[in-house]
């Protein structure tokens, strides 16, 4: 498709503050034709409520919107009241339960979708080799590759069943960390031969299984890159998951207000670095009023011609295409 300037917002995937949005995100919703939303707890008092809230902020798309949310199982479950909850991934993978875990999928996202919620930002497809890392812990299926490969691959199944999009995240893969990309930068010092047998065949998996997204996280590979964390690295986002490893869906960002992202960079120029590595979606969950500070950024950049408009329609052609098949 040919770029177009009033599309630019597409990219992007916004939270906003309290139970419902303030007019000005609503007007600033429809003026740059954003890409979408996700939800936390804190935008939940009742199911009536959110279900409301979504209605409107869909009301203000002439696009409709990605409406994102972690409901993950276990401890990660956005939605707790008068919702069906499952345990968590570790939990499945303990028992060797795929039935189990299918069930809790599908429902889950059955129930998401009566909601107005069409993306379910799992399943975690981390490998948990480092039994000291709280970052991933129950969130991860466990500490075999293979298993983790099966299991994802019925998670996304499962969610397609419900009628709603998946993301398997956290690439390149941070189930050896110790230190939470929330707080600060963590490093992962393996080889680029041990992320090609340990994590990265859940993120094959997922992809043949037609993950619709990819989550990438900030996270240091020097094996992988020497200069840049994953998340704005061109050599992690695009030339092994896109070429290598052959996804063809979305890739999306992990929430660029995260220490890590803040503690080293300034976020706007990140947001900017990470669409340039080849991430076709950007999240911000919280930085409130950088959100107008990032879409005038960008805006700047394409008039001046500091990015290019064809890495823009690029990820616009996914982004539209993707939504035209799903969500129309």
């Amino acid at each position: 498709m040919d770029f177009k300037p009033n599309l630019l917002g597409q990219i992007f995937i916004f939270g906003f503050e309290g139970l419902s949005p303030k007019e000005e995100f609503f007007r600033f919703f429809k003026d740059w034709n954003l890409g979408g939303v996700i939800i936390f707890s804190e935008n939940i008092e009742s199911l009536k409520q959110i279900k409301d809230v979504i209605l409107r902020i869909k009301s203000y798309s002439e696009i409709p919107p990605f409406v994102m949310i972690d409901q993950e199982g276990g401890q990660k479950n956005r939605i707790a009241d008068d919702f069906p909850t499952y345990p968590s991934n570790r939990y499945y993978g303990k028992r060797d339960d795929k039935n189990g875990l299918y069930d809790a999928f599908r429902t889950t996202a059955r129930s998401l979708r009566d909601l107005g919620i069409n993306v379910n930002l799992a399943p975690v497809v981390d490998v948990l080799t480092n039994p000291g890392n709280k970052v991933i812990g129950e969130r991860s299926f466990g500490d075999d590759t293979q298993k983790v490969s099966e299991f994802c691959q019925v998670a996304v199944k499962a969610i397609h069943k419900g009628g709603i999009l998946c993301c398997a995240k956290h690439f390149p893969g941070i189930g050896d960390i110790c230190v939470d990309p929330h707080q600060k930068m963590p490093e992962n010092k393996n080889t680029k031969q041990r992320f090609e047998k340990i994590d990265f065949p859940p993120f094959k998996a997922a992809i043949s299984s037609g993950a619709d997204f990819i989550m990438t996280t900030h996270v240091k590979c020097p094996s992988l890159d020497s200069e840049n964390p994953a998340t704005i690295s061109r050599v992690i986002c695009t030339d092994i998951l896109k070429i290598d490893l052959g996804h063809e869906g979305l890739v999306i960002t992990d929430d660029m207000g995260m220490g890590a992202i803040k503690g080293n960079f300034d976020v706007p120029e990140a947001c900017e670095k990470a669409c340039l590595a080849g991430n076709d979606l950007i999240l911000l969950c919280h930085e409130y009023e950088k959100q107008p500070q990032i879409l005038e950024r960008f805006s700047k950049l394409l008039k001046d011609k500091k990015i290019e408009e064809d890495r823009f329609a690029e990820s616009l052609d996914k982004i539209i295409s993707k939504k035209r098949k799903t969500l129309i």
